[in-house]
């Protein structure tokens, strides 16, 4: 009985690895510019995200994006500060020289964020150093939809840590109307990767992600530790 019991507890312990290692796993990520000009409250982003080990495919980035012009200043982490949802992953641009994908997640269902009276394609990072931040729709408020976003960037392995060249690629966009800055949206970029720093001196300093266990492997883990409790407190019982 004893041997059954800690073959099954065994049984239990090993299925959950292979759970553990399915081809598509869940990610956190957090990702914090340094904002000088709003200090001690910086502008964070928290999501997650869907990782395909076999394609090297992301997907259903999600997350919120923290307003840091606004709260009480009370530091960091700062929850006092707005925070912006976003819901939909419309960009996904695979970089070779970076070896890994530049993944954006925005406030809308639409990329329209900056200023298209020059050109360009009126989101990207890149975009929106030409023009200076000026949101899309510009000159009438009325017609800023209002978007933001984050880009986070996934190595070919999600858990190595950023080189500084993939740092300097990270960028957000706020171009939530009512703020203070008029007709300029609130940015994050370097001058490494776009030129520029965002319009308000603010850069990427830091990205992690770490793995979401996923439910089955918890269950599995605790059925198999239950098991093996279970054996030891018989064996106690007798002695």
């Amino acid at each position: 009985m004893k041997r059954t019991a800690l073959a099954l507890a065994a049984l239990a312990l090993t299925s959950a690895w292979p759970l553990a290692q399915a081809h598509e796993m869940t990610y956190k990520v957090f990702q914090q510019f340094y904002e000088p000009d709003t200090q001690p409250n910086d502008t964070i982003f928290i999501g997650t995200f869907d990782f395909n080990e076999h394609t090297g495919q992301v997907t259903n980035l999600k997350g919120r994006l923290s307003e840091s012009m606004t709260g009480n200043n009370v530091g960091f982490p700062n929850d006092s500060m707005t925070w912006l949802d976003l819901n939909y992953q419309l960009k996904s641009v695979r970089d070779d020289a970076l070896g890994g994908w530049f993944v954006t997640t925005f406030k809308n269902n639409s990329t329209n964020t900056f200023w298209t009276g020059l050109g360009g394609d009126g989101w990207s990072p890149q975009a929106g150093v030409a023009v200076g931040g000026v949101y899309y729709g510009f000159p009438t408020p009325a017609n800023n939809p209002g978007n933001a976003y984050a880009m986070i960037f996934v190595p070919d392995d999600p858990l190595a840590p950023l080189t500084q060249a993939q740092i300097n690629k990270l960028a957000y966009a706020d171009c939530a109307p009512g703020g203070m800055m008029g007709a300029v949206c609130m940015t994050g970029t370097t001058v490494a990767g776009y030129g520029a720093v965002g319009t308000m001196g603010g850069y990427p300093v830091l990205q992690t992600i770490t793995a979401v266990p996923e439910p089955q492997t918890y269950a599995m883990l605790l059925g198999g530790l239950g098991l093996l409790a279970g054996v030891a407190r018989r064996r106690r019982g007798k002695a």
